[in-house]
C-alpha cells in the first residue's frame, strides 16, 4: 500500500487558517479593550471587538480555505491529466 504524499506548502496553508482566525479575534478584542479603558466604559467595546474580530476572522478563513481548495483541485486535475495520479 502506498503512503500518501504530503506537500508541505499545502499543509502549511491549512495550518495557517486557524492562526489567522485567532489573530483576528485577538486584535479586535485588544482594540475593544483599549477603547473601553480609554473611554471608561463597561466591556461594550471589548465584546463588540470580539464579535467583529470573530466575524472578520471567519470570513477570511472561509475565503482562504476556498482558494486553497480550488488550487488543490486544479493541481489534482493536472496530475490526473499527466497520468501521475491514482
Amino acid at each position: 500500500m502506498q503512503r500518501p504524499e504530503y506537500d508541505r506548502r499545502r499543509v502549511g496553508a491549512y495550518l495557517g487558517l486557524g492562526a489567522g482566525f485567532a489573530a483576528s479575534a485577538l486584535v479586535f478584542a485588544a482594540l475593544g479593550l483599549f477603547l473601553d479603558g480609554r473611554l471608561g466604559t463597561t466591556p461594550v467595546f471589548t465584546l463588540l471587538g470580539v464579535l467583529v474580530g470573530g466575524v472578520a476572522g471567519f470570513y477570511s478563513l472561509y475565503r482562504r480555505a476556498m482558494a486553497i481548495q480550488e488550487e488543490d483541485a486544479g493541481t489534482d486535475q493536472e496530475r490526473d491529466i499527466q497520468g501521475d495520479g491514482s
